[in-house]
């Protein structure tokens, strides 16, 4: 082979492995990733026993990705509950105080074990006890991930129109991959008109009720069209009156 087809075959070599890198750089790979939502009743069954020893352990046992939990507190008078998660989980975390009165925090925590990028804490349209919505920008592997915590009201009339904020927030994300999830007090929520799927509806699995107390699934993972949904179920484990959800997905 002479110098000229040296040559030649080096620098076709080096446009294959520069461009295997530069499309790897701008097209991450897909990657499934563990989520879960669940409301743990300030770390209290449905008969008001103290659990949260309980579901700590559970989470760290479910090796997810990404935990999304409701009706959890921070504060000397109930308990630093999202700091001790944090470190039991050694995730990255993302709190927001729905409620905050008389030395309580009271809301939603988002816990990754990606690094978080962005945090957004919004308040929704509330009659009774303040509710909101947290939204955390996770990178998953050079992926940007929007993952939407919330909790919805017990009003009827109050949550249809929390349900339509929450739509409406996500829809505005626009391509961009997100994930709509937590405890949103609703036994039936119409996706028409969105780009979300039901993670319970795509695997058969919307007939499992999420509340101990009621007869309903109140407690939703929703993803948008460009996350595929593989697994989904729920644990019936009674350490809050919700039980938690699980989802594996595809980004």
């Amino acid at each position: 082979m002479n110098i000229k087809k040296i040559i030649i075959t080096f620098i076709i070599l080096s446009f294959i492995i520069i461009s295997s890198i530069s499309e790897k750089s701008f097209f991450p790979e897909s990657r499934e990733i563990k989520i879960i939502s669940y409301n743990i009743h300030s770390g209290l069954d449905k008969n008001m026993y103290p659990t949260l020893f309980d579901i700590i352990d559970f989470l760290k046992m479910s090796d997810a990705d990404i935990i999304c939990l409701q009706e959890v507190n921070e504060s000397a008078k109930v308990g630093f509950q999202v700091s001790s998660l944090k470190e039991e989980l050694k995730m990255y975390s993302h709190f927001g105080a729905n409620v905050v009165n008389f030395g309580s925090n009271y809301g939603l925590v988002t816990y990754s074990k990606y690094p978080i990028k962005s945090e957004k804490h919004i308040y929704l349209s509330s009659e009774r006890e303040q509710r909101g919505l947290l939204h955390t920008v996770i990178d998953v592997n050079g992926k940007k991930l929007n993952v939407i915590n919330v909790h919805l009201g017990v009003k009827k009339e109050e949550r249809e129109i929390q349900i339509k904020e929450v739509l409406d927030y996500a829809k505005s994300l626009g391509s961009e991959p997100y994930i709509v999830l937590g405890d949103f007090n609703e036994g039936s929520i119409s996706l028409e008109g969105t780009n979300l799927k039901d993670a319970a509806e795509e695997t058969g699995n919307s007939n499992i009720l999420t509340f101990a107390l009621g007869l309903y699934r109140i407690d939703y993972i929703l993803v948008s069209s460009n996350i595929e949904v593989i697994d989904y179920n729920v644990q019936i484990k009674n350490m809050s009156d919700h039980y938690p959800i699980l989802a594996k997905l595809k980004i």
